[in-house]
């Protein structure tokens, strides 16, 4: 597959994409992985802790799902 295919792909089912990276970003949240929720080294390190972090990456990751499912089940339609 070449990337014209590729996008093609994603562009007609662009809900299995944002499934994947909502999942993937929901287990971040919950598992506490570094590279999703340490906040050294960003500009607003003092101003939001790792748990906040934590509860916003969660949420994104739950939305994504349900837009991607919600996308979806329009398809079906």
């Amino acid at each position: 597959m070449n990337s014209e295919q590729i996008t093609a792909f994603l562009q007609e089912h662009w809900y299995i994409a944002s499934v994947l990276i909502g999942a993937v970003i929901l287990i971040g949240a919950i598992c506490n992985w570094n590279w999703l929720c340490d906040p050294t080294g960003t500009r607003d390190a003092y101003r939001h802790s790792r748990g906040y972090r934590r509860v916003v990456f969660f949420l994104l990751g739950v939305l994504l799902i349900v837009v991607s499912i919600w996308g979806f089940v329009l398809k079906l339609k």
